[in-house]
């Protein structure tokens, strides 16, 4: 399937889905916590549907009331199998939770995720005493034995930090302390949001500047109301249009939050957008872009949209952090070279930094990699493009913002009908 969308000026209000990183983590946390827990406002996007599977499998029992969901938590059961689908958050913050019971369970996925490294999964859990095999060879499928039987462990954090998520919302639960330290952490606000939701259901963690943290046994997690905030992850692209392509309204964002994305100001604000907050509102608005350089190692997911920005403006623009991208749902360097090569713009690499050069896309036929994040980019990147570009396999936003396109079009861009084999549908 594809869809085309065509050059077009945008202005209108919009309200980002709900953050797919905070409903995964607030879903872990229900399932942990003995009673009650209502969540608002919560994210129904692929990876959060992923995550709701995973906490029923282990026994939590939910009732979806449209604008919120309600989680009973009846102590963890032992799974057997959990299933991640294409969620790299599920994956690496449910396995350190399944291996608190001492059956065996088998972890997979599919579709992107089977291509997606697993050794540092398997190294922090052995290094805390837990059983593991891979019969994937580095790779998905992976059993644990669970049951953990150290009670200090050095930790990589060098590929991100959502397996270090998964054990410190694990290991509150055994009935040990627990020291981890930890090496070449990333994505360091991540770790701040997982703090942060971990107090809010009664978990105390304590840590020296990331390198050390100190995690008391036998804490219970303890049910409540908890709204999940706006995702900048899914805001950015929006905002993003609207720098490039007219004025947008952004409801719902939290200013004082902790996601990583939330940097996507600093970018729009190096690059001479017009930014005004009111309240929990945001408007952005056009204006002649320069280029920007930005940092982007511990917002990883940035890059797309930064990149669909640095094509537009004047100049030579440059983000750094390229280590970040090889193990996402694609290798995203690599696809981010290749898609907008395909419209005339020749992005380089220099070190640990990209290079993109400003200038008018050309418009042209690309492909999403099945990355949610890269068909979001060239969709925003061809609003200021000469012609229209279409995008083969869109449809794997429903990964993170499944209302998508449809926004897109609420606020006035052109996006043709969808296509299926040549056809019209």
């Amino acid at each position: 399937m594809r869809v085309r969308i065509q050059p077009s000026n945008i202005q209108g209000i919009l309200t980002p889905p709900s953050s797919k990183s905070m409903m995964q983590r607030a879903l872990a946390a229900a399932l942990l916590a003995e009673g009650t827990t209502v969540i608002h406002n919560p994210s129904r996007c692929d990876d959060a549907k992923a995550a709701t599977g995973i906490i029923m499998k282990m026994g939590a029992i939910i009732e979806d009331k449209s604008r919120d969901v309600i989680i009973r938590g009846a102590g963890m059961k032992p799974p057997g199998r959990i299933h991640c689908g294409e969620s790299g958050l599920s994956l690496r913050m449910f396995s350190p939770i399944a291996a608190l019971n001492p059956k065996k369970v088998e972890v997979n996925g599919r579709g992107s995720l089977l291509q997606r490294p697993v050794l540092n999964i398997l190294e922090g859990l052995e290094a805390l005493g837990v059983d593991c095999k891979n019969p994937g060879k580095g790779l998905l499928p992976i059993e644990l034995k669970g049951g953990y039987k150290k009670e200090i462990a050095e930790i990589d954090g060098s590929l991100g930090s959502q397996f270090l998520t998964g054990l410190l919302m694990a290991l509150p639960c055994r009935e040990e302390n627990t020291v981890l330290q930890v090496k070449n952490l990333r994505s360091i606000p991540y770790v701040d949001m997982t703090l942060e939701l971990l107090k809010d259901f009664g978990i105390e963690i304590e840590h020296q500047n990331y390198r050390q943290f100190t995690i008391q046994g036998g804490q219970n997690y303890q049910a409540r109301r908890y709204n999940i905030e706006a995702d900048w992850s899914s805001a950015a692209p929006m905002m993003v249009a609207a720098a490039l392509k007219g004025k947008v309204r952004m409801n719902n964002l939290k200013k004082d939050s902790l996601q990583a994305d939330k940097d996507i100001l600093f970018a729009l604000e190096a690059c001479g957008a017009k930014i005004h907050w009111e309240d929990n509102s945001l408007l952005i608005e056009h204006c002649e872009l320069k280029a920007f350089e930005l940092d982007a190692t511990h917002c990883p997911d940035l890059f797309p949209p930064l990149v669909a920005l640095a094509v537009h403006c004047d100049g030579i623009s440059r983000i750094k952090g390229v280590h970040r991208l090889e193990h996402k749902e694609s290798n995203r360097a690599k696809a981010l070279i290749r898609e907008f090569g395909k419209l005339g713009v020749e992005i380089t690499l220099e070190g640990d930094e990209m290079v993109i050069p400003g200038g008018k896309l050309r418009g042209g036929l690309t492909h999403s990699h099945d990355d949610h994040r890269i068909a979001m980019a060239l969709a925003i990147a061809a609003l200021a493009a000469k012609y229209p570009v279409e995008i083969v396999d869109h449809e794997c936003v429903a990964k993170s913002y499944p209302n998508f396109f449809r926004d897109l079009q609420k606020i006035g861009a052109g996006v043709a009908q969808f296509y299926f084999r040549g056809q019209f549908v």
